[in-house]
């Protein structure tokens, strides 16, 4: 009898994983089921597209959706990152909190390309379509990619929309204003500094509770300089119990940033 529970025992351990990992006693992969959520029609996008899962990755989208970033491209960035760190060991991802916008729910996300203790992120913002609880992406737009630290007004000339992303992710998402004030022009810069900003940060939060930071958009705005590119940036923070957008407008003069201003709200 001691021999035969052992067996039964054996068996269990090993059958049992196996109806864990499926969720359903007909084994299906739960890689196949259907979103459940804009949030998790969004990751399924970017997870399963930079995991070289393209198939799955295509799966989400909306029929005849011609996305900015498709699969395939989320694949291409996957291998650049892999060839510039000598391997990917995982890609993690972060989704902030879905917002009705004309075109749809966009919601935005960070992948994190891992290597050993290097790392690497773009950020996107996902568009979701839902149709009687059915969810599925429409778009999708790289807001960043990484850049290396500007040098002030000297070398060859940057992307300036990627400087400024970089500049407000590092105040924003980093909460490190000593990164970003490497993206400044040293003896010009004017307006709203990186610790201000940060500080102001800093205070919703301590008034709101735990905090989601994030940029939702980053893009191209007049300017009354002709010698200075602005961009329009809208910063969002997230509290259980509040939520608030904040429009800032942020100057770049030659390689660096010469200008932050707005707020409005925050400060």
């Amino acid at each position: 009898m001691a021999a035969l529970w052992a067996v039964l025992l054996g068996l269990g351990g090993w059958a049992a994983p196996g109806i864990a990992a499926s969720g359903n006693p007909e084994n299906t992969d739960s890689r196949d089921e259907a979103a459940s959520s804009a949030n998790n029609a969004a990751w399924r996008y970017l997870r399963y597209g930079s995991n070289q899962d393209l198939e799955r990755s295509e799966d989400t989208l909306c029929e005849d959706a011609s996305p900015e970033v498709t699969p395939s491209d989320l694949n291409d960035l996957r291998q650049s990152y892999s060839d510039e760190l000598g391997g990917i060991t995982d890609v993690d991802l972060e989704t902030g909190d879905p917002v009705t916008s004309s075109d749809g729910v966009t919601v935005a996300a960070t992948v994190s390309y891992i290597y050993q203790g290097s790392q690497r992120h773009e950020e996107f913002i996902v568009t979701v379509q839902e149709s009687d609880g059915v969810y599925c992406v429409s778009n999708a737009v790289r807001i960043q990619g990484e850049e290396p630290s500007p040098s002030d007004g000297t070398g060859e000339p940057v992307d300036a929309q990627a400087l400024v992303t970089d500049f407000m992710r590092s105040i924003v998402n980093d909460r490190d204003p000593e990164a970003a004030k490497s993206f400044q022009c040293d003896d010009s810069f004017e307006g709203i500094t990186p610790e201000d900003l940060d500080a102001a940060i800093t205070v919703w939060a301590e008034a709101n509770g735990e905090t989601v930071r994030f940029l939702s958009a980053v893009d191209p705005a007049e300017s009354s300089e002709t010698s200075v590119t602005a961009f329009a940036v809208e910063v969002f923070l997230e509290a259980d119990l509040n939520k608030q957008e904040f429009d800032f407008v942020v100057g770049v003069q030659g390689n660096c940033v010469v200008s932050l201003e707005g707020g409005d709200g925050l400060f």
